[in-house]
């Protein structure tokens, strides 16, 4: 009798399960399921003139082009379903490959007078051979060319070491030789990677960009807390860093990107290898370290591999028409400039599930984006920080720093709190409070500061003395 009640119940539950499956393979898809899925137009045409394709093969050997193995390394990923990992083990891929920690990378970046370091450093940066003259070369090519993000979809990251040690010696290399070179290199720096944080539609390159441009704004603010410094770099600051522009700072197309991965992951990741894992987790890792991400923050976002029953994946289309409202919540937030994003809990109470549908799929896992979200707002932090230490740096008739700091207008206030950045006198830095919204007096374990130089002289004329001084914005 037991075994014959333990038969049906097995029978019971196969049927509904089937049907549970079955029944949500025929539901047609939501529009904001569909629209999720749809990929970027492209605009470039010829995939040689794509940097993108070139910053893959970056680290190619010295006779290859670069353009042309990343196009080939991307073309693999599309041609075999479940290979979706750049190859960069076949030969000539990784020539030229680096094994360095970030603050390895040229040191004399994070001294207290880069520029004298580099000056010291003139003969050197002027005579790179073999590989860091290569890496330098193709950098200053990179800057060059066009640029689309062509990894939407695509599960494979990028080699970015070699990318990053080309763009030091390409600055410090500028700095070497004369002031207003480096501060030129510097601003096309900034420019192209903001370019490259405002189309990115992958997670990946999203973080890259900013990892390139916090290393160009810590530079900066080192030259802007120098007690003599150059007028070139005062009057070039203002517009090499204005806040970040909405589309700079959206994380519309990487969220739909893994949205994307999400649902054809179902059908292809049970292919994907153990080495390949291994690798992308390299790569990820290096990223995390670089950005000061949490270890596991893209492994966070990445939807695991549902179960299965027989086979038959045991994610229903319910599940995941909730998971792209609940995606669609996350881009409007953005995009809004809401402080905190949604949670999956917060949307899952609006969907309809049966005891078996809750048995068979629960919706347990809930991507974190937090600390993809509030890196884009350190980012726009710094950037204002910047901005606003060429601010103290002219004379006014303001007598306190706060006061300054509150006159230079709104769009340059801490975008964590809304509300003017800090000033520590004690420390003689200006701050934002940062992700955890509490003052900490400039503690760079918790705020984000830069040392600022106040020059508190009254300004010549009477209408300048009265009028809030602002940096200006290149729009």
């Amino acid at each position: 009798m037991k075994h014959l009640i333990i038969s049906i119940v097995i029978i019971w539950a196969f049927f509904q399960i089937s049907s549970l499956i079955w029944s949500s393979k025929g539901q047609p898809p939501s529009a904001t399921f569909t629209r999720l899925l749809e990929p970027p137009e492209h605009r470039l045409l010829d995939p040689y003139q794509n940097g993108y394709y070139y910053l893959l093969g970056f680290a190619a050997a010295y006779s290859l082009d670069p353009a042309k193995v990343g196009h080939e390394m991307w073309l693999e990923t599309t041609a075999a379903p479940g290979n979706s990992e750049f190859n960069y083990d076949k030969p000539g891929r990784s020539e030229l490959q680096i094994q360095l920690p970030m603050e390895q990378v040229l040191p004399s970046w994070n001294s207290q007078n880069p520029v004298r370091e580099f000056r010291n450093m003139k003969a050197r940066l002027q005579t790179l051979t073999g590989r860091d003259h290569t890496l330098l070369t193709r950098y200053e090519r990179w800057l060059a060319m066009p640029f689309e993000d062509m990894g939407f979809g695509h599960q494979g990251t990028p080699r970015f070491v070699e990318i990053f040690v080309g763009h030091r010696f390409y600055i410090a290399d500028g700095f070497s030789r004369q002031t207003a070179l480096g501060m030129q290199r510097l601003t096309k720096d900034m420019h192209t990677w903001r370019s490259v944080l405002r189309d990115a539609t992958t997670i990946d390159t999203k973080v890259m960009a900013q990892i390139f441009i916090t290393d160009d704004l810590r530079l900066l603010s080192t030259l802007l807390s120098q007690p003599t410094v150059n007028k070139t770099v005062l009057a070039m600051t203002p517009n090499i860093a204005p806040p970040l522009t909405t589309a700079e700072s959206s994380l519309r197309w990487p969220l739909q990107h893994q949205f994307t991965l999400g649902v054809h992951g179902e059908h292809t990741g049970e292919l994907t290898t153990e080495r390949q894992t291994e690798s992308l987790d390299t790569h990820e890792e290096w990223l995390a370290s670089a950005a000061h991400l949490p270890k596991q923050a893209f492994r966070q976002i990445a939807h695991p591999h549902g179960r299965s029953f027989l086979g038959i994946s045991l994610r229903t289309r319910e599940t995941w028409e909730m998971y792209a409202t609940y995606y669609d919540a996350m881009i409007h937030a953005e995009e809004t400039g809401q402080s905190t994003l949604p949670k999956l809990y917060e949307l899952a109470g609006t969907a309809h599930q049966g005891i078996v549908e809750s048995l068979v799929s629960p919706n347990s896992f809930e991507p974190d984006w937090d600390p993809f979200h509030y890196q884009l707002r350190e980012t726009d932090a710094r950037l204002r920080l910047a901005s606003l230490q060429v601010v103290l740096r002219r004379p006014s008739a303001q007598t306190t720093v706060p006061n300054r700091l509150a006159q230079v207008g709104s769009s340059y206030y801490d975008p964590f709190s809304g509300l003017p950045m800090l000033w520590s006198p004690t420390q003689q830095k200006i701050y934002s409070v940062g992700k955890d919204r509490y003052d900490d007096g400039g503690d760079v374990s918790f705020d984000i500061s830069v040392p600022a130089i106040v020059s508190l002289a009254p300004a010549p004329k009477e209408s300048q003395a009265t009028a809030p001084t602002r940096p200006s914005v290149r729009h």
